[in-house]
């Protein structure tokens, strides 16, 4: 059995890499969630590249990661892949979402939708880093590099996702999860008899992966609390809009044409902002949502899965009892409003647990982290950092490298 537990969350602002070690003495069995960022540039991500391959190369012949989770294909989660550096790394295995699976029809014609859809967003355009930048000055700039931002991370980044599905050393199994026709598949790995992976999402159903926003009340920000109608966002506000019977009573000419009236309806049914957001959040719910289990620890990383994986997880019996026991919580979607439903913080979760947000304030989206899920979390946990607030991360007894990561180590079992 194993008898030390260390997590380490590396700062890459708005993004994602935590490496796990499950430790007997000094030789660890080691997981490796996610490696990408959309608000550091390409020094900092690499550092921490640069600082994973060394860490998991202490005490052997070559770097070893013995499993490598790649939660769903946002830049923010794997763009670190496409580093050169991991040519040099031995993988055991690498875990990505059934939905990048190349030979599942499904996920096929689900990536070629959401990959063209992306490419219109940006125009053909190409920026790596659009959030890395110092922010426009007007609010308008900034929702437009928002928007930007969000469809860039869409896309599919090519050279990490190529390393993920035919690089590393040592020719790495890859397993897309959960498998077709099982819910809530256990996986236990020969290397780690002790560790039981619960693989609980995504969902293979289309409608959950579409469903992205709780209803009021089930989220620490619902939509319609702000006043947003999220069934249908006009691409023109109020001011600018007309009844069909205003306009015919003021009409001063006759050449508006019924198939023009159909144009424009159709371009305000779908405007850049709310299509970018959509596109955004339904990739967000492909993620894999994994619990590991280590004799009472149970640790949970969701990724950036959105209301509708949380809500099938939750409704299933089996699902709820295992989130109900979880000891150590990664915050999905790096503390926004609907990638952790109220519901789980407040009535599922248990008191006393740790929980670790990756995350940095953006100021083209100033509610992430949101204020009432960080104050939720710090009444039920009884320690938690966010990576870009170092010194709240030492007052809570964390091992802190400045500007690297904060990391969280324990000798087990864990709790009472």
């Amino acid at each position: 059995m194993y008898d030390r537990l260390s997590i380490r969350m590396y700062h890459v602002g708005f993004g994602d890499c935590f490496l796990v070690r499950f430790w007997k003495g000094e030789d660890p069995f080691t997981v490796l969630f996610d490696c990408g960022s959309i608000t550091e540039g390409a020094a900092q991500v690499t550092k921490v590249a640069d600082d994973v391959i060394t860490e998991c190369g202490k005490g052997k012949v070559e770097p070893r990661i013995d499993l490598l989770i790649a939660t769903h294909r946002h830049k923010d989660h794997v763009g670190g892949f496409s580093n050169p550096l991991w040519s040099k790394v031995t993988v055991g295995e690498v875990w990505m979402p059934w939905t990048e699976d190349p030979h599942d029809p499904q996920a096929t014609k689900i990536r070629n939708r959401q990959s063209a859809l992306a490419l219109t967003l940006t125009g053909g355009a190409v920026d790596d880093e659009p959030l890395a930048k110092p922010p426009p000055r007007t609010v308008l700039a900034q929702l437009k590099a928002a928007r930007m931002g969000m469809a860039m991370n869409a896309l599919t980044n090519e050279k990490a996702m190529a390393t993920l599905h035919s690089g590393f050393l040592g020719k790495p199994r890859r397993r897309f999860l959960p498998e077709e026709n099982t819910t809530f598949q256990e996986r236990v790995l020969p290397d780690a008899p002790d560790l039981s992976f619960h693989i609980l999402g995504p969902s293979r159903s289309e409608a959950v992966i579409a469903s992205m926003n709780p209803p009021s009340g089930k989220g620490y920000l619902a939509a319609s609390d702000v006043g947003i109608d999220t069934d249908r966002v006009p691409a023109f506000g109020a001011r600018w809009q007309i009844s069909p019977e205003q306009f015919a009573a003021e009409a001063r000419f006759d050449s508006f044409r019924d198939d023009d009236r159909k144009a424009i309806e159709a371009s305000a049914e779908l405007p850049f902002g709310p299509l970018a957001a959509a596109l955004d959040n339904a990739v967000n719910n492909t993620s894999l949502i994994i619990m590991i289990e280590c004799g009472n620890a149970m640790l949970l990383f969701p990724g950036d899965a959105q209301w509708g994986s949380w809500n099938a997880v939750l409704e299933e019996p089996k699902g709820r009892a295992l989130l109900a026991r979880t000891t150590f919580y990664k915050v999905g979607h790096h503390g926004s409003h609907n990638a952790t439903p109220k519901e789980f913080i407040d009535s599922v979760m248990p008191a006393g647990g740790v929980a670790l947000f990756s995350t940095c304030a953006v100021k083209q989206w100033p509610d992430i982290p949101r204020a009432p899920l960080v104050e939720a979390i710090d009444g039920k946990a009884a320690k938690w950092a966010r990576s870009d607030d170092e010194t709240q991360a030492k007052n809570d007894g964390f091992k802190v490298e400045p500007d690297l990561y904060v990391e969280w180590d324990v000798t087990l079992p864990i709790g009472p």
